[in-house]
This record gives C-alpha cells, sequence and structure tokens, in this order.
C-alpha cells in the first residue's frame, strides 16, 4: 500500500491504492506525485479488503513530508495500542469472570424457627468450617437438614415436609443468607403451615416449581445413613445418581420428573383388570422411551466422568495401594430404546401389575479387588467408600455445571472408622479444593484434631435440646450468635 498526494492542492484528501497477488500497481510518475512516501511494512497487512479507502490528510507543503510521515507513524502505533489495551482488558474481566464460577457458595446467616426441636436460633457462620458439637438427639444434625431443606427444598430425612414442624408448633420457617460467587447476596427462605403448601422463595420471589431451585446452591451432604449407598438396594444408587446429576442439568431433572409421573400412569393402566387399552399405552411408552434416552446418556456420561474422580480419591483415604475400587453402570439402554421392549413385555408386566424395564431399574456395580463391595468388604471399608463417593460427588459438582464449589455437610462420619482413616480425612477436607464445610460430632477430640488440621477461620456451636450457643472461636468478637 503506498500513501501519495494529489497535484490539485484543493483536493483534502488522499487516496490509499492496493497490489492485489496478481497484479502490481505501477508507480506514479514522479512529476504527477512528487511527494510519494511509504508507510512501515506491515501497513499492507491492516485489512484484508481489496477495495480501497479514503484517508483523511490535509494538504501539506512539498517541504513537510518527514513530519507528515511520522505523523502517520504514530497515528498507526496509537491505533495499534488502543487495540492491544482492548484486547488485554477484554481478557482481564474474562479470567475475572471465570474466577467466579470457582469461587464457593457461602452461608452467612441460618435462621430457624420451629424447625424439628429447634425453637428459634439465628447464627452468624464462618465462611470457612463451621462445627456442632452434642449428645445424640440434641439437635445438631437438625441444623444440617435446614441448610439441606434450603439447597432441595427437602429434608434429608424426614419423609414428609410436615414431620419438620415442631410437635407444639403449627408452622416452621428456615432463612438463609447466601453469598453468591459474584459477591451478590441472595436471601432463600421456606415456610410450612400444617395443611397448607410450602413456599420457596429466593429475593422475595416465589418459585412457581421446587425444581427451579434445585443446583442453585450446590450442596453435598454426607451422614451414618449414607452406607445404605454400598449395602441398600438399587434405588440408593439411582438416588445417588439423580442427586448430583439434578444439580448439574435442569435438562435431567425435568426428564427425569416427567418419566416418573408417566410411569405412575402406566402402572396404574397395568393394575386394572381386563383387557389392555393398547392404545394407551402406546402413547405412554414413547412418552417414557424419549425421557428415558435422555436419562440413560446423562447417567451413562455422569459414571464415565465419575470413575476417574472416585478411584484415586478413594486410595488417597484409605491409603492402600491393594484395594482397588470400581463402579459400573447398570441400565436398560444398553439393550436398546425403551418403547419396543415396553411392548414386548407388557403380558407378563400385564400379571405382575407393575413395569418391570426402564430407568427405573438402574443400578451401579460397585467392585472392590474384582468383587462386590456389599458382600466382600469390611464395615470400615465400606465406610470409606461411601465417604470417597460423596466427596468425589463434591469435586464432581464442583468442575460441572456451572462449577461453584458446593457447601459440604458432614454429619457424624468418624465413628467406626480407625485413626489412620481418619486422619486421612480430615487432611483432606482441610486442603483448599474445600469450600465452606459444615462438621457434626459427639467427639470433641475429632473436632479439635479438624480445627487443628485446617488452619482456617472457625466456628464452634454448643447443642443441647435444640438450643444453640456459640463458643469462642477464631472469628472476631464482635460477630455473635443469637438463639
Amino acid at each position: 500500500m503506498r500513501f501519495f498526494q494529489p497535484k490539485n492542492e484543493q483536493n483534502a484528501h488522499v487516496q490509499a491504492h492496493w497490489r492485489s497477488p496478481s497484479s502490481r500497481l505501477s508507480p506514479l510518475p514522479k512529476a504527477k506525485c512528487p511527494h510519494t512516501f511509504a508507510l512501515l511494512p506491515f501497513l499492507d497487512q491492516l485489512s484484508t479488503s481489496p477495495q480501497p479507502f479514503i484517508v483523511p490528510v490535509p494538504h501539506t507543503p512539498p517541504h513537510s513530508a518527514a513530519p507528515v510521515q511520522k505523523f502517520w507513524q504514530n497515528a498507526v502505533l496509537f491505533l495499534l495500542l488502543y487495540e492491544l489495551t482492548r484486547s488485554l482488558l477484554s481478557l482481564s474481566f474474562f479470567i475475572l469472570r471465570c474466577a467466579h464460577f470457582f469461587r464457593p457458595m457461602t452461608l452467612e446467616q441460618l435462621t430457624l424457627l420451629n424447625y424439628k426441636n429447634i425453637e428459634e436460633a439465628e447464627l452468624r457462620l464462618s465462611p470457612n468450617v463451621n462445627c456442632f458439637i452434642g449428645a445424640n438427639g440434641m439437635g445438631k444434625t437438625n441444623v444440617l437438614d435446614a441448610i439441606y431443606f434450603l439447597s432441595f427444598g427437602k429434608s434429608a430425612s424426614a419423609l414428609t415436609d410436615s414431620n419438620c414442624v415442631r410437635h407444639e408448633a403449627d408452622f416452621f420457617m428456615l432463612q438463609g443468607q447466601y453469598i453468591a460467587p459474584d459477591d451478590t447476596r441472595d436471601v432463600v427462605s421456606c415456610a410450612l403451615k400444617r395443611g397448607q403448601r410450602k413456599r420457596l422463595r429466593r429475593n422475595d420471589k416465589d418459585y412457581k416449581r421446587l425444581s427451579e431451585h434445585v443446583g442453585a446452591i450446590p450442596l453435598v451432604m454426607l451422614s451414618p445413613s449414607d452406607e445404605q449407598l454400598v449395602t441398600g438396594g438399587s434405588e440408593e444408587r439411582r438416588k445417588f445418581m439423580d442427586t448430583v446429576i439434578s444439580q448439574t442439568s435442569p435438562r435431567y431433572l425435568e426428564a427425569l420428573i416427567r418419566y416418573g409421573k408417566t410411569l405412575l400412569q402406566r402402572n396404574a393402566l397395568l393394575k386394572q383388570e381386563g383387557t389392555l387399552d393398547e392404545g394407551l399405552l402406546d402413547v405412554l411408552e414413547t412418552l417414557m422411551d424419549a425421557d428415558a434416552d435422555v436419562i440413560y446418556t446423562a447417567r451413562r456420561e455422569f459414571v464415565e466422568a465419575f470413575q476417574p474422580i472416585f478411584a484415586p480419591l478413594y486410595a488417597r483415604l484409605c491409603n492402600a495401594a491393594a484395594e482397588t475400587v470400581s463402579i459400573t453402570y447398570e441400565s436398560h439402554g444398553d439393550r436398546g430404546a425403551l418403547a419396543p421392549i415396553l411392548r414386548e413385555g407388557r403380558v407378563r408386566e400385564h400379571i405382575v401389575g407393575h413395569t418391570l424395564h426402564g430407568p427405573h431399574k438402574d443400578n451401579l456395580d460397585l467392585q472392590m479387588n474384582g468383587h462386590s463391595v456389599r458382600r466382600e468388604a469390611s464395615q470400615g471399608q465400606i465406610k470409606t467408600f461411601f465417604i470417597a463417593m460423596k466427596l468425589a460427588q463434591f469435586l464432581y459438582l464442583k468442575n460441572h455445571g456451572e462449577r461453584r464449589t458446593p457447601l459440604l455437610l458432614l454429619d457424624d462420619i468418624f465413628d467406626k472408622l480407625d485413626a489412620g482413616r481418619v486422619s486421612c480425612i480430615v487432611d483432606y477436607v482441610s486442603g483448599d479444593d474445600f469450600g465452606q464445610i459444615f462438621i457434626t460430632d459427639t467427639n470433641r477430640d475429632h473436632l479439635d484434631s479438624i480445627l487443628a488440621a485446617t488452619h482456617r477461620d472457625y466456628r464452634l456451636f454448643v447443642v443441647e435440646h435444640g438450643q444453640i450457643r456459640c463458643e469462642p472461636s477464631s472469628l472476631s468478637d464482635d460477630e455473635t450468635q443469637k438463639n
């Protein structure tokens, strides 16, 4: 590209002529363009357009060609620096936004009113470690269950919501003030009056469907009942998969809910005596087939991603290289589409009165050294196995979906573990991978060892007969707890 100044002094612009690879522009005669000058070599790369463009340049006397050339060189440099600065700023904003994904969601304040055996409590919480100590039946697990309720819209243990209302009361209310990864504050509340529908709200707005809230506050809870994940029936392992995947995939949760409703309708038809309504069954089975495909695909992908997280984590917690563990997904989906299988089995299913095939029959095969964990493992190995599964769930949620660090609830998990395994677990959860942690225990020694290993701010609460008081902690004294 070359710049030239026309001979006509009335022109207030300069036209840039381009050379294409196939044709070379002949230089202009010196008589018509006595003040031709060339810009920097890289100017030829500034545009890929073959069209000429007009660059405004005031008319300059012949003796000032050198200053004009310097002016244009400075102008081009300025433009290059401007574009570079814009790119760096965009990159900085992108990095800052990505960093939010990996910052933990924290619960700043928790309020409980008539929740199980807790009449009233308002807790100011540490963003790092919160410990609740007390004898069995005092209510420390109920605090963790309240936190679980605010994440999932239901209790982790109660069969019905009405069971969460304190015996002497007609309602319960929970409220949590959260600090989101982008430093905004969210207020989540849930209230239930006996005989009425519960209300779940976020920032004073009611949810139309509770499923819309699942995944908004990711959470992982470990408790002694999680042993059923290994020793219980297949429904426990399906529940485990559903709890994890639903927090990262709204599409999966919607398909799971639809499939459950359609399954109930099909089972109701199968229980009826007399001739089956083949047309209605065709419709139901078509709907089930579409949702089953979504469920099967998501579960298969989950297990494929989960296994590489779980196996090394178990090895670290048990500190025994000789124990090799694996998880295998067993599903109807391995045999193909669900609709033909259901159609073929209608007669038999009519006899038994329920559906025998589908994702509601899926399972996880848990093995250690090539044998079933359920039949071969010791009590300590079983407990380490399900603890490793739940901590692997934490890491999976942290690196999938919206990539936010979940809250971690550890409810009395150190019982029946030898000192070596306890030490490995304490060392692991004290690392930087974990955000806000809530721990309950009856043994003060376990809590002291955890707090000594974390080197992080903490709060220690003592729970007695539903009353909660805060002990002196590493937080400042002006942060008080009310109950």
